[in-house]
C-alpha cells in the first residue's frame, strides 16, 4: 500500500460524523424504476472513513493516479465497503477543483457508498465562477471529530499508476509495472483464460525491446 501512497491506519467502532450532514447517493436506471414502484432502497446509517490527504502531487501525477492508489489500497479487503468517505486534511488546499472531482468520480470503485470533501476558498471560488455563490457551504471536521476508520494518502508519495484487467484495484505504479511486465501480463492472460476459457489474450506480445508497447487506445466514459 505504501508504494502507491495510500495507507490504511486502523479502525474504531465507536464514532461520530465529522463534517458529514446531508448525504447524496447516485442511483442507476433500474434503482430509480424500483423507487417509482415504491420498492425503496434502504440502508443503515453508514460508518464514516476519514481519507486524510497530506503533501502535494508531484509533476506528472494526476487525479486518477491518486484514485487508483486509493482503490488498490482498499478494495480487496472491503475496508471502505458501504461506508462514507470523508476527504479532509492539508493536502486538499493544493488541489484544483477538477483534480478533486477526478478523484471523487472513481471512489465508487472502492465499494464505498458515497463521499464528501472538506470545502475551502478554492471551493468557494469555483461556485462564484459558475454564478452560484449562494450554493457554497463551509464543510470541515468539527473539533474532536472522530471516525470509524482512516486512510492516509501522502500525495507527494503517489506515483503515476496503471490499472490492469480486470478491476481498477489491480493497479501498480508504472515504474513497478514496467519492471515486472512479463510476470504481471502473464498473470492477466492466465486470469482471462480462467474466467473465459475461449479467451485468447496475447498481452505478452506487447513487450518489445524491454518495454511495453500500446498499439491501440480507447477513450470511453461511464
Amino acid at each position: 500500500m505504501a508504494a502507491c501512497g495510500a495507507m490504511i491506519l486502523g479502525s474504531d467502532s465507536h464514532t461520530r460524523y465529522g463534517a458529514l450532514g446531508t448525504m447524496a447517493v447516485g442511483e442507476g436506471g433500474p434503482e430509480l424504476a424500483k423507487q417509482l414502484l415504491r420498492h425503496t432502497w434502504d440502508a443503515d446509517l453508514p460508518e464514516v472513513v476519514l481519507v486524510y490527504l497530506t503533501g502535494k502531487p508531484r509533476r506528472g501525477v494526476g487525479p486518477h493516479d491518486v484514485a487508483l492508489a486509493l482503490v488498490q489500497a482498499t478494495f480487496a479487503s472491503g475496508f471502505v465497503k458501504n461506508r462514507v468517505l470523508e476527504f479532509a486534511g492539508p493536502g486538499i488546499a493544493g488541489l484544483p477543483i477538477d483534480f478533486r472531482n477526478g478523484i471523487d468520480v472513481m471512489t465508487t470503485e472502492t465499494t464505498c457508498l458515497s463521499s464528501i470533501w472538506q470545502t475551502d476558498e478554492e471551493t468557494k471560488r469555483f461556485f462564484e465562477i459558475h454564478g452560484r455563490p449562494e450554493a457554497y457551504q463551509e464543510l470541515a471536521p468539527g473539533d474532536g471529530a472522530y471516525y470509524d476508520r482512516m486512510v492516509e494518502i501522502d500525495l507527494s508519495a503517489v506515483e503515476p499508476m496503471i490499472a490492469l484487467p480486470f478491476h481498477p484495484s489491480n493497479a501498480y505504479p508504472i515504474r513497478e509495472f514496467l519492471a515486472n511486465a512479463e510476470d504481471l501480463l502473464a498473470g492477466v492472460e492466465a486470469e482471462a483464460k480462467k474466467r473465459w476459457p475461449k479467451a485468447d489474450a496475447h498481452l505478452l506480445g506487447k513487450i518489445h525491446d524491454g518495454a511495453v508497447w500500446a498499439d491501440q487506445g480507447i477513450i470511453a466514459g461511464c
